[in-house]
């Protein structure tokens, strides 16, 4: 695969069960772009581990605890490298030795017993298809399935404990009646948007994030170009080892943010481009904006209609962040160095409405240096961090409101850490506007 899906974040060391180690395969997966179960079993077909599509629904699922060369061709069929294997073999084991026999195979006496019913009732292919939105609830990949994928499910389906039906005497009243046979009038079937809103509901991946746009438009994430004398050899496009966006500045934040906005929103279209090049039809979308230069450049878009009270300009150059606080006039927010190493930066968030599309949001991550723009964007990133600090901004700003917050951001061995923002020394300023249209 051209492109690796980012696993960094991941937090495996916090894995102890199988459940974790599922959710945690499922984001992958969706990182690696949701390929379908046919895709992941033509791509490991010749490999010493073939997959088949019921062993990867059912490891995705949490319903059946993988084999650890299973687990591993699954990873390699979506992009993970090798030198990323380790730590997961390590997860693996740590998992395994918890597993207890019976449900180590994902088959209770329970579900065994529920298999036999199912067998000798020879369930229709209705009941197949209920089976199918129940794993599509439960596992997000399930809606990429093709037909080939459905047949070759339902043809195994009856032998695997893969059915797990969550109300199986209601299913078993529906073939005894007769009625799942029948088709139900067109005006009351789903439609498939709400089929799709439903599973995104379920799906703790997707359920509200800073990071989620649930109307699936698209995203468009905005990095400064950066000046010719301070580009690399690589973004030069006469250059053998040519890198399309190396001319981008904060490619650290760049990549974490991507990451979590295509983890959150799988079918949206995310497009990266430079500031420089913004059009009209860009700014009418759902637009992050990362780094202080980024901010700058668009401000004429939005100084009159997106006004916080954090000034535009180069935070670097000026060693601080400025901001126009409404009840202490200018107040400046710097950096803290030791010699000529940043030891604490200095980095703002800024989220609210954008004023040029209805319905569409403008985020800010910025900073003084690169550290303070990433901290501020790992604030809603970061495993251990990204619940807590989510949980302040909602009890803390009014729904529909524009608000921003500069933080302190603290360094450890040259990389930012998130700061915990329900601490109040981590908060150096506050603002809110309250958009009373959006509410």
């Amino acid at each position: 695969m051209d492109d690796a899906p980012y696993t960094d974040d991941l937090d495996l060391g916090a894995v102890s069960t199988r459940a974790d180690l599922a959710a945690r395969l499922r984001l992958v997966h969706l990182r690696a772009d949701n390929p379908s179960l046919r895709t992941l079993e033509m791509r490991t077909r010749h490999s010493g581990t073939p997959l088949s599509r019921t062993s990867v629904a059912d490891m995705l699922k949490g319903a059946r605890f993988p084999r650890k060369a299973v687990m591993v061709a699954f990873l390699r069929a979506c992009g993970v490298p090798d030198d990323k294997m380790d730590p997961w073999q390590r997860t693996w084991e740590r998992v395994a030795s918890r597993e207890e026999g019976p449900t180590r195979h994902g088959k209770t006496q329970a579900t065994a017993s529920h298999q036999g019913q199912a067998s000798a009732a020879q369930p229709s292919q209705s009941v197949g298809q209920n089976v199918e939105s129940e794993m599509q609830a439960q596992w997000p990949g399930a809606d990429r399935l093709t037909p080939e994928d459905n047949t070759s499910a339902d043809a195994t389906g009856m032998s695997q404990p893969r059915g797990q039906i969550k109300e199986p005497a209601q299913a078993n009243e529906q073939l005894r009646s007769g009625s799942s046979t029948k088709r139900r009038p067109a005006a009351n079937q789903p439609r498939p948007d709400d089929l799709a809103s439903e599973r995104e509901a379920r799906n703790p991946i997707t359920r509200p994030s800073m990071w989620h746009f649930p109307d699936r438009t698209q995203i468009t994430l905005v990095s400064y170009r950066l000046p010719p004398n301070q580009r690399p050899s690589s973004s030069d496009p006469s250059n053998p080892n040519y890198v399309r966006f190396a001319d981008l500045a904060d490619l650290d934040t760049l990549i974490d943010i991507y990451g979590a906005v295509r983890a959150y929103n799988p079918q949206s279209r995310v497009v990266i481009m430079a500031a420089q090049d913004l059009a009209q039809q860009d700014v009418a979308t759902h637009l992050v904006l990362i780094g202080g230069l980024t901010w700058e450049a668009v401000t004429p878009w939005f100084s009159r209609i997106f006004s916080i009270p954090i000034q535009a300009g180069d935070p670097f150059d000026r060693g601080a962040i400025v901001v126009r606080d409404p009840a202490n006039g200018e107040r400046e927010f710097a950096h803290t160095l030791s010699g000529k190493e940043v030891v604490e930066d200095v980095g703002f968030f800024a989220s609210g409405e954008n004023p040029s599309a209805p319905r569409r949001r403008l985020m800010i991550c910025g900073g003084i240096t690169t550290r303070g723009v990433r901290g501020a964007a790992l604030c809603f990133i970061d495993l251990q961090m990204r619940e807590r600090n989510e949980q302040y901004v909602l009890t803390r700003f009014p729904k529909g409101s524009t608000y921003c917050i500069v933080m302190r951001v603290p360094i450890m061995n040259k990389d930012p850490l998130p700061p915990d923002l329900s601490k109040k020394e981590n908060r150096l300023f506050e603002w809110c506007a309250v958009n009373t249209k959006a509410e």
